[in-house]
C-alpha cells in the first residue's frame, strides 16, 4: 500500500510540473473602439465604431432644442452595424419631453467622412399614439473645425467676370489699370461650442443635396448640410447650406460672412 500511495504522489507531481511547463493560453482578444467627433443638427456627436463593425452614435453636447426633449451628454442616438463597404444598418432613437423615446429603423452609408441616413420616423398624436410616418434625413459631418477653436468662417475670394473688380461688396465695370480684387472681409468671429443655441446662419436653400454640399464647401470651415425636416418652422422638403446652431449674433455674424450668397439668419425649432 505504501509503494501505491508514493507512485500516486510521484504521478501527481509530474502532472504538476507538466502544467507549470506548458506555456499560457493567450489573453482574449479585446475588441478595439474608436471614437470620432461629429456634428448633427447643431449637436457634438460622439460616433463610435468597434472591431466587427458595430457603430453607436451618442450625444455629447446637445443643442438646447433636443435637450428639452430628454437628450443629455451620453445619450444613445443610433447603435447599427457598419459594414466593411461604408453601408450602415441600425436603430435611430427620436426624442419627445411629452412621449418619451421612440426607435426606426435607419439605413446609410460612410462616404468621404460623411455619415448619411435615412428612415421613416414615427409622428405621434393625442395620448402618444402614431398617427403616422415621415421621411427623415440624419446628416452628420466631421467635428474638426471646432478642434482649436479656429479664428472664424473661411472666406473664399470673391469671382468677378472679365472686365470687372469687386469693389464695395460687389462687381463693377473696371474703368482703370487692373486692380486686385479686395474680398469682404468679415470680422473675426468666435466659433462657439456647438450645441450653443438653435439659430442657423443660411446661405442657400436647394431642392438638391449636392447642391446644397457644393455651396457649404464653396464656403468651408463649420458650414455643412442640412435637411428642413429638422427643423418644422421652415419649408420642408429642401436641403440648406448652413452654419450652426449658434446664438443669434452670432447666427448673424456668419451670415454677414456669406451675404454675396443673400445669406441670412433663422431659428430652428
Amino acid at each position: 500500500m505504501a509503494h501505491g500511495s508514493s507512485g500516486s504522489l510521484l504521478r501527481a507531481a509530474g502532472a504538476l510540473l507538466l502544467l507549470l511547463l506548458l506555456p499560457p493560453a493567450p489573453p482574449a482578444a479585446a475588441s478595439a473602439c474608436s471614437a470620432k467627433e461629429f456634428l448633427h443638427n447643431g449637436s457634438l456627436m460622439e460616433v463610435q465604431r468597434c472591431d466587427g463593425g458595430a457603430l453607436t452614435i451618442t450625444y455629447k453636447a446637445p443643442r438646447p432644442g433636443i435637450a428639452q426633449q430628454g437628450a443629455g451628454p451620453g445619450t444613445l442616438f443610433f447603435n447599427g452595424i457598419e459594414k466593411p463597404d461604408g453601408t450602415i444598418t441600425g436603430q435611430a432613437r427620436l426624442f419627445s419631453a411629452r412621449c418619451g423615446i421612440a426607435t426606426y429603423p435607419v439605413t446609410g452609408s460612410h462616404r468621404n467622412g460623411i455619415i448619411a441616413l435615412s428612415g421613416t420616423a414615427p409622428i405621434r398624436g393625442k395620448g402618444c399614439r402614431v398617427v403616422r410616418h415621415q421621411n427623415d434625413y440624419l446628416l452628420f459631418t466631421p467635428a474638426a473645425p471646432y478642434a482649436g477653436r479656429a479664428p472664424g468662417p473661411h472666406i473664399v475670394p470673391a469671382q468677378c467676370p472679365p472686365g470687372q473688380i469687386y469693389t464695395g461688396g460687389q462687381c463693377v465695370p473696371n474703368s482703370g489699370p487692373l486692380v486686385p480684387a479686395r474680398p469682404f472681409v468679415p470680422p473675426p468671429v468666435q466659433l462657439p461650442a456647438p450645441g450653443s443655441g438653435d439659430w442657423y446662419a443660411i446661405a442657400g436653400s436647394f431642392r438638391s443635396q449636392a447642391q446644397a454640399e457644393a455651396r457649404a464647401q464653396q464656403l468651408g470651415g463649420v458650414w455643412h448640410v442640412l435637411h428642413t425636416q429638422h427643423c418644422p418652422n421652415m419649408t420642408p422638403g429642401y436641403w440648406i447650406a448652413t452654419a450652426g446652431g449658434f446664438s443669434k449674433s452670432q447666427a448673424q455674424a456668419y451670415a454677414r460672412s456669406a451675404r454675396r450668397f443673400g445669406a441670412y439668419a433663422k431659428r430652428c425649432h
